[in-house]
């Protein structure tokens, strides 16, 4: 037990550094990263399964690795991974493309499937019933190969969106058909009924879903009532990921889906319940927590392939060719009868991301673990066992080798690997900036008397001529400004929660606002989703000054107008922010008057609100000014803190201390109180 634990933890120190390397070393390469880790674990599984080296401590290392339990691979690995891509996809944009998400993730698998079977019963003497499991087994795209692929080569954030999240989702459908056509195979069903299968499915889906939620919104309570502790808040998505995994598969629900619902949960309403000091360091976290997984996954899947796959049947290696040259065109047919349907349901859908869609059929780890667990199932012949491995294994190898390291040709041939016009135009207006800002710090350090005897240097700004964009009309030119205009103000909403200027809810409230007026079209104003906050509705003061329904009429009140009172500060502060960038990114005079018009009626609107307020409710105001002006000054101190620290002007121990004293007169300034009446 020693001597295994121990070969563990080398295999694992092991793999990290060879990851370490190979990274080094494909820092220049077009081959994926995945693609090199998988055929390396190929690759040392076979030398050793050679027999050359005898029996020594490398050869039980990766025996022992092989042999790994296939639902250990998944419990291990999962959760992490599923977790980590979820939590970095933009909630607003996958709630958009939701509909298009699941039509692919249902309606896409079933053609696939359907197809797949009707091939290999063709080709295989297996009977219907294993051409159906099989079929349910392959058709899946696989979101661990998938998100590995993406994260390498995808530039274009919608089309990143779509793919991952269908293979996020297609588990779900995946494990209903592939329950039920195992108990076909086995003899202890011989029956289908639609309505079972929907029902199944339903369940399966929504219970991971609750499963997902509920978890996540125990543990963002929690994470919500603790300010700037990093490594509890931390500690709490860790134990909610894999918690969440494991309740959902002991439920017999999709643990895929639960995750996918947690980690949604965590990017949207747990971006202002995490302390905003811990939601960059938990961001970088996840991302190292995937790079390992993805290192030991690949690594792990490519022993295990080369250990236990068997490749001395000529016929089945012809098989497996056929098979992967007839899954290409299946999974066309599957995304392109679906393409009407798709662009009436969402953004349109080019027949180059189709080709994409088409392509980036990944299989992976979780087909895999499937067919293994069949493997080792005694209740199936064992001829179609060792079959089902194979060619499982051969597909799996094919598509994330071949369709993986040739991605991103198909992308940089479909245009589909660089920004469109309007955008890189938006881009180049930024880099002008960029060099101006460049050009003003040069001058600076030139002043510097131990630099004054610079001339010039290799990274100086260069001071080239534009690119001409006269083939882009003046409409996508300004549609692509308002779109840079509106990501800037998204992002003014939250560096204002960070610094403490506006809290959760406002924070929420106004992101909301900016995601809205980025959809289709961008529209800068009006903003109709803010006049439910700034019109709120005054009860008669005859219900206010009633005994105890007055007195919790007036809080609600209060309640509401301070709401609407740090919205109206957030919305002024960021329509001041996009204000400052007009002339840098403007692309026209035009454009630049009328988004300048456009945000003279937002400021009014806020104005207007609060010109009301302090009229009416003037004792109020001071409060909510108080209360504000605390806050900011609380954060304030906290970063002045941090920052003594980083110069040594205070020790570890001692900015602790002072930390935790602000803390916690933050925790009690949370949201202004009423003090005054009505």
């Amino acid at each position: 037990m020693h001597a295994t634990s121990l070969n563990v933890i080398l295999f694992v120190v092991t793999a990290l550094l060879l990851g370490a390397i190979i990274k080094i070393l494909l820092r220049n390469a077009r081959i994926p990263y995945t693609v090199v880790l998988l055929l390396t674990g190929m690759a040392a599984a076979a030398f050793c399964r050679s027999g050359w080296l005898g029996q020594g401590s490398f050869e039980t290392i990766v025996h022992q690795v092989g042999n790994i339990s296939p639902h250990l691979i998944l419990y291990l690995f999962l959760p992490t991974l599923i977790f980590e891509s979820a939590y970095g996809m933009e909630f607003h944009l996958f709630l958009r493309i939701a509909p298009q998400i699941i039509l692919l993730a249902i309606g896409s698998l079933i053609i696939s499937m359907g197809l797949t079977a009707i091939a290999v019963y063709q080709m295989l003497p297996w009977g219907l019933s294993f051409a159906l499991l099989f079929g349910a087994l392959i058709s899946a795209t696989d979101p661990v190969a998938v998100v590995a692929l993406l994260k390498e080569k995808s530039s274009r954030k919608r089309l990143e969106t779509l793919i991952e999240g269908e293979s996020l989702l297609n588990d779900g459908t995946a494990i209903v058909f592939f329950s039920l056509f195992y108990a076909f195979a086995v003899g202890s069903s011989t029956e289908v009924h639609a309505c079972a299968i929907v029902g199944e499915f339903l369940r399966i889906a929504s219970g991971g879903i609750l499963t997902g939620v509920a978890i996540g919104g125990m543990a963002l309570w929690l994470i919500g009532r603790l300010i700037n502790q990093a490594l509890v808040e931390i500690s709490l998505s860790i134990g909610a990921a894999y918690l969440t995994f494991i309740m959902a598969e002991s439920f017999h629900v999709s643990g895929v889906v639960a995750l996918v619902s947690l980690a949604l949960l965590f990017s949207s309403i747990g971006r202002t319940r995490i302390s905003p000091s811990v939601i960059h360091f938990l961001h970088q976290f996840w991302q190292m927590m995937a790079h390992i997984a993805n290192t030991l996954i690949f690594l792990v899947v490519g022993i295990v392939i080369a250990l236990h796959v068997r490749i001395d049947s000529p016929d089945l290696w012809q098989i497996l060719i056929a098979l992967y040259l007839i899954l290409i065109p299946i999974r066309a047919i599957s995304i392109f009868a679906l393409l009407p349907l798709l662009k009436r349901i969402g953004p349109a859908i080019t027949h180059g991301k189709a080709l994409v869609l088409t392509w980036g059929g990944l299989r992976g780890a979780v087909a895999l673990a499937l067919a293994l667990s069949l493997a080792q199932d005694s209740a199936l012949p064992e001829a179609i066992r060792e079959q089902i491995l194979f060619l499982c294994a051969g597909i799996v190898v094919l598509t994330i080798v071949i369709n993986g390291s040739t991605m991103e040709w198909l992308l940089h041939r479909l245009s589909l690997d660089c920004l469109p016009l309007a955008k890189k135009a938006s881009v180049q207006k930024a880099q002008q900036v960029l060099e101006q800002q460049t050009e003003t710090f040069l001058s600076q350090i030139k002043s510097n008397p131990f630099f004054n005897q610079l001339t010039d240097l290799p990274f100086s700004p260069e001071h080239q001529p534009a690119e001409s964009h006269t083939q882009i009309s003046v409409a996508d030119l300004d549609i692509a400004f308002m779109r840079r205009l509106l990501e800037i103000e998204r992002n003014s909403y939250w560096q204002q929660f960070e610094q403490g200027y506006i809290g959760h809810h406002a924070a929420s409230i106004l992101v909301h606002s900016a995601e809205l007026a980025l959809d289709n079209e961008p529209v800068i104003a009006p903003r109709t989703a803010l006049n439910k906050v700034f019109r709120t509705c005054v009860p008669p003061i005859w219900l206010r000054r009633m005994p105890l329904i007055g007195t919790w009429v007036n809080n609600w009140l209060f309640s509401r107008l301070s709401l609407g009172y740090d919205v109206a500060r957030g919305f002024v502060e960021a329509q001041q922010e996009i204000q400052g960038h007009l002339n840098e990114l403007a692309p026209n005079q035009a454009i630049s008057i009328q988004v300048e018009k456009m945000i003279e009626r937002n400021q009014g609107q806020a104005f207007e609100f609060t010109r009301h307020l302090e009229k009416d409710h003037f004792d109020w105001v001071k409060q909510l000014q108080h209360s504000a002006a605390q806050r900011l000054l609380l954060n304030y101190r906290r970063a002045q803190i941090e920052k003594m620290k980083q110069e040594g002007m205070l020790e570890e121990a001692e900015a602790r201390g002072l930390l935790d004293e602000i803390e916690q007169k933050m925790a009690t300034t949370r949201a202004p109180r009423k003090n005054a009446t009505a």
